[in-house]
């Protein structure tokens, strides 16, 4: 009696030997797409990373453009010794300066705008502030455009 349960035993480790066998071979498997799955979702967001970061340095050098058009624009009015006469009776345009290029791709464009006169207060009657409204739009590449609006006075004598 001894001997068949000695080799009732032997027959159950033999058969849970084999069922491990194939175990391993499965936990492999799905060790390897578990790790294949992250090795894409790292892949995926390197290149987003990068496109994002590409957008960022295009929308940053249009905006700086028009900042650059902006100083330009403020420039030509601090530079004018009499108050510019309009050219546009339309909209008071006094003066518009077509696509200037400044580094490879960046570009900007002004117009400016005549928007009226005031009275400055402890200088006479003979002084005036002269508002004008600047409509900058700078560019980088294709994609990159960026506006800005700048409202700027400058004090003239009248009659000089």
């Amino acid at each position: 009696m001894e001997r068949n349960m000695m080799s009732a035993t032997d027959h159950t480790a033999a058969s849970a030997t084999t069922d491990r066998e194939g175990f391993a071979l499965v936990t492999t498997v799905l060790i390897v797409l578990v790790l294949s799955i992250m090795a894409v979702g790292a892949a995926w967001i390197a290149s987003s990373e990068k496109k994002t970061s590409f957008n960022e340095g295009v929308h940053v050098r249009s905006l700086f453009s028009a900042d650059a058009g902006g100083e330009a624009a403020i420039n030509f009015i601090r530079t004018s010794d009499t108050p510019p006469n309009i050219t546009d009776f339309s909209d008071n345009k006094v003066h518009t300066v077509g696509t200037t290029t400044l580094q490879g791709s960046q570009n900007f464009d002004y117009s400016a705008h005549f928007s009226g006169r005031r009275g400055k207060p402890g200088w006479g009657v003979a002084y005036k502030d002269y508002d004008y409204r600047m409509d900058v739009e700078g560019s980088a590449s294709r994609e990159g455009i960026s506006g800005v609006e700048l409202l700027v006075s400058r004090l003239f004598k009248e009659g000089y």
